[in-house]
């Protein structure tokens, strides 16, 4: 009986989070390349050096910096289909060195 593949190095996935989609291609243990679409339709895309911390066979745990300083922790079961994500980033009003931060959960799956 074959056993399910749950490795996301080398594969597409899209992870649905409330205010955006992000469709991310993990070509290797330290490069992705991600685009997200908005809820009003505006796009947005990059290529990112992550770091990559492989948990369990479903548990996978990724972080960069964006060129803007963006930051993104997620932590990702391809198993389960689940996203728990933390993002940094600039914010004026903040009196947190001018940063601000959130967890946000998302829904994730593997696309072709």
């Amino acid at each position: 009986m074959p056993t399910a593949d749950y490795t996301l190095i080398g594969h597409k996935g899209k992870i649905t989070f409330p205010e955006m989609t992000a469709e991310v291609y993990y070509e290797n243990d330290s490069i992705l390349h991600w685009k997200t679409t908005d809820t009003a339709g505006k796009t947005a895309e990059g290529d990112e050096k992550m770091h990559y911390q492989k948990l369990t066979d479903n548990l996978h745990f990724l972080n960069w910096i964006e060129k803007d300083g963006f930051t993104v922790s997620q932590l990702i079961d391809t198993q389960n289909g689940t996203v728990k994500a933390f993002w940094s980033f600039h914010d004026p009003k903040s009196d947190k060195a001018g940063r601000s931060s959130l967890f946000v959960d998302g829904k994730f799956e593997f696309i072709k």
